[in-house]
């Protein structure tokens, strides 16, 4: 099923146009070489000193953990232990060449799952997260349920999905019942000018994730000034804001975290972004 589905042409275009800009910082994060299949899947890991959760994040189409440094230590510090694979898309993988869009598509679905099993290994015990920017977000809505008649890629050890933006509606690939089976706890941040080229021209597409899946600890952050690449972008004056949602998120969903909940039910529009739930 999935073969058939990475020969439509909208997945080829959307991924390349989710490319993202080059790496801002350094990620202090340690790597890690597991085997997948036939073939070594590295990890970038940032692990607290006393892990209280997981999550695993898959990086936008050609990127690495590197470029979302400043998110990603966020979460660490607040006690999060983050896996990041290294897709094969990314430009820096060191066997690129060797893979094509079809072909990647299959094997970020298996990293994450890859990665959120070294994660219960590394860390047994501890509830997991899926996190993903734009094609990443992909991934994580995966693993929360979202197209699951199409492709079986749920994860019931999933407390949580967290995207930042989405790769839109890929033609040939989503549809009216793409997220009906997203039951999990989704939060999606995006913003008035997150478009992309030649796949996202109306920035609401983002939003289907929340509007479309069951009712539920579902929440939109919409930055009003703000582009596909706020996750990668700490420079933006909306990112603090986005980031600290982000950890309250987590915080509600994955810890039990009382005052995370509350904060997530009073939260109320700012000067940066609007915010809903459902």
């Amino acid at each position: 099923m999935t073969e058939r589905l990475l020969h439509r042409r909208g997945l080829l275009t959307g991924a390349l146009a989710l490319a993202i800009t080059p790496t801002l910082a350094r990620a202090a994060a340690s790597p890690v070489t597991i085997t997948v299949g036939d073939r070594a899947l590295e990890l970038s890991v940032l692990r607290p000193a006393a892990p209280k959760g997981v999550v695993v994040f898959s990086h936008g189409a050609g990127g690495s953990a590197e470029a979302y440094a400043t998110l990603l230590e966020g979460w660490r510090q607040a006690g999060f232990l983050v896996v990041a694979p290294l897709h094969v898309d990314s430009q820096k993988h060191p066997r690129k060449t060797a893979y094509n869009l079809r072909s990647s598509f299959a094997l970020r679905i298996a990293d994450v799952g890859a990665a959120a099993g070294w994660a219960a290994s590394a860390a047994p015990g501890l509830p997991l997260a899926y996190a993903g920017h734009s094609y990443g977000s992909l991934m994580s809505l995966m693993r929360g349920g979202a197209l699951e008649g199409m492709i079986p890629a749920r994860d019931p050890n999933a407390k949580a999905v967290l995207c930042f933006s989405s790769p839109g509606t890929i033609q040939g690939l989503m549809g009216p019942a793409t997220f009906q089976t997203l039951t999990t706890p989704t939060m999606v941040l995006t913003g008035e000018l997150d478009l992309v080229p030649g796949m996202v021209a109306d920035w609401r597409d983002h939003l289907r994730a929340v509007e479309e899946s069951p009712a539920g600890e579902k929440y939109a952050w919409i930055g009003k000034s703000v582009d596909h690449g706020l996750a990668h972008h700490p420079d933006n004056p909306a990112f603090a804001e986005a980031s600290a949602l982000s950890l309250t998120f987590l915080k509600a969903q994955l810890l039990g975290d009382a005052k995370a909940k509350a904060a997530l039910t009073a939260r109320t529009p700012t000067a940066a972004a609007s915010f809903w739930r459902r």
